[in-house]
């Protein structure tokens, strides 16, 4: 199987697509469309969600203190799903 290339897309362009998923949605589809409709909607949200985890990574690396620092790496901990089995015991006593 052939890889797939990626494009970058602005974000706005991303919300609207989304929008419009939705917005048919609501006027009733036949069940092809509806299909489309959920798995476009599906990786949408995938995709948002991703970089919403890369934003959140960023700012946990070019934070100006410690502290908040340690925010944004717990909160990326948690958005990216890593269970606190894999956070060393010193991580979590903090």
């Amino acid at each position: 199987m052939q890889k797939q290339k990626n494009i970058q897309m602005p974000f706005s362009f991303v919300t609207e697509v989304l929008r419009l998923i939705w917005k048919l949605e609501e006027n009733g589809l036949d069940h092809e469309a509806h299909i489309l409709c959920k798995s476009l909607e599906s990786q949408i949200k995938a995709k948002i969600d991703a970089m919403i985890r890369r934003d959140t990574f960023t700012r946990y690396k070019n934070a100006s203190s410690s502290n908040e620092r340690e925010g944004f790496r717990r909160q990326y901990l948690e958005l990216a799903g890593i269970h606190k089995d894999w956070v060393s015991d010193l991580e979590i006593n903090q």
